[in-house]
């Protein structure tokens, strides 16, 4: 049986043991994949030891550069980006940049905007010039990281020097292609963003190095905003399945058929283990509720209706609780049965009441959960046509009323969510369900 493994510190719930694991099978290897946590201080020690016992082994932060003197000799795709993420035989390699390419981001003739100064930083900046990136611009909290970043590429490749540069604080976009190489919207702060909306070029292409989750907002706001956009799920799979061809050569690996098998797995696995709630909005008469629980089925997740969940908390219908104690009375029930259900429980569809946004407090609150934001889109026509004189819905009792009540909240519904889905007199919940189950997919290329 071989045996293979990664090493790093901290590893926490790495995914990495479910998708070798499945890659082994997939290719009929017998061998194991195990985790290897290992403080810094402890790697002259413990890495020897692995080297001599393992039949290849992966390496995650902080030990991608630390592992270098231990190696015999470097591949050009390790000594290109100066880290080191797969070792075999004593020679370190580096599959993210395999991992990368394969996601099909456009690089050639874009200029291209990296977000970050970490080691996905260095290895982006490394594949703009090699795909003929038009211009780099690296832009990180901490400058001299992103210059240190420069500077080591152009000692490397100094004909780059006329199109590699750190934004100082004046770089305009937009941009053809934005990367992601920060931490800014990773679980359990799903709801960062990394950047603005005018860095996005029409027609740009974004990856987010981010998979957890999967979607991430960044992905989700970039394709609403016309761009082609796709996360770092994929990668993390297509530098698994490089390892493992460098691991064992003489097997014939289809990494678009593992993809397919096992990438689905992957994002059942992430709701699991990374509880992310789906949050669905909009005006009263959308099919919040209808929507949700098709969604969460086809999802694999859970659903929870805010509305009932108030009821149950109050021991009494809405509209009995607006008469007792009055809107204000009722929002505050719903902004603390809300943020209980967002915090709190597994993975699930979240069906809010059509006020929930509307209050800035709310809002915020939402953000500081690990929540993305879903918008069914409605007409009032067809909305009013479906709850009018609903005895259930308190402020469903003026067509007027009700009309002032969409003009004020619609801005609101599409200006806080992440991504949309319109629902209409032809359209039932499944449609709806479908249509927001495919803007919630991310399979790797950009879409």
């Amino acid at each position: 049986m071989k045996r293979f493994g990664l090493v790093g510190h901290p590893l926490g719930h790495s995914l990495s043991p479910v998708i070798h694991r499945r890659i082994l099978e997939i290719a009929g290897i017998d061998g194991t994949y195990t985790l290897h946590d290992i403080d810094p201080a402890d790697v002259p020690r413990a890495l020897p030891a692995l080297l001599a016992s393992h039949d290849g082994l992966n390496c995650t932060i902080p030990h991608k550069q630390a592992v270098i003197p231990f190696l015999r000799e470097l591949d050009p795709s390790a000594a290109a980006c100066g880290a080191v993420n797969t070792i075999h035989g004593g020679r370190g390699y580096n599959t993210d940049t395999e991992g990368f390419l394969a996601c099909g981001v456009a690089l050639r003739n874009r200029d291209a905007l990296i977000l970050g100064a970490g080691g996905s930083a260095r290895m982006m900046a490394a594949a703009c010039v090699a795909q003929g990136a038009r211009s780099i611009t690296l832009r990180a909290r901490t400058t001299a990281r992103a210059e240190a970043i420069v500077a080591d590429l152009l000692a490397r490749v100094p004909e780059a020097a006329d199109k590699v540069r750190v934004d100082d604080g004046s770089a305009a976009g937009p941009f053809g292609a934005v990367l992601n190489a920060t931490p800014l919207g990773m679980w359990p702060h799903a709801g960062g963003l990394p950047c603005e909306p005018g860095d996005l070029a029409p027609g740009a292409d974004v990856f987010d190095a981010i998979y957890n989750p999967t979607p991430t907002r960044l992905v989700l706001h970039a394709r609403r905003r016309g761009a082609r956009a796709c996360g770092g799920l994929a990668m993390l799979l297509r530098q698994a399945i490089a390892a493992q061809r460098i691991w064992n050569p003489d097997t014939s690996f289809d990494a678009d058929a593992i993809a397919r098998a096992v990438l689905p797995e992957l994002v059942g696995e992430l709701y699991r283990a990374f509880p992310l709630k789906i949050l669905l909005v909009g005006f009263m008469g959308c099919g919040k509720s209808a929507v949700g629980r098709i969604l969460a089925e086809r999802l694999g997740i859970a659903f929870v209706d805010l509305d009932a969940e108030i009821v149950r908390a109050a021991g009494r219908p809405i509209a009995g609780i607006f008469a007792e104690r009055g809107e204000a009375g009722f929002r505050q029930l719903e902004r603390d049965v809300a943020e209980s259900a967002l915090r709190h429980g597994p993975s699930a569809v979240v069906a809010a009441g059509g006020g929930l946004p509307v209050a800035e407090a709310n809002r915020r609150m939402i953000r500081e959960t690990n929540t993305l934001v879903v918008h069914i889109d409605i007409a009032f026509e067809e909305a009013w046509r479906r709850i009018a004189q609903d005895p259930a819905r308190p402020l469903a009792r003026d067509a007027d009323a009700a009309r002032g009540l969409f003009v004020a909240r619609e801005p609101i519904y599409r200006d806080f969510s992440d991504t949309c889905a319109e629902t209409g007199a032809h359209t039932t919940p499944e449609d709806v369900a479908a249509a927001l189950a495919r803007a919630l997919e991310d399979t790797g290329a950009p879409t």
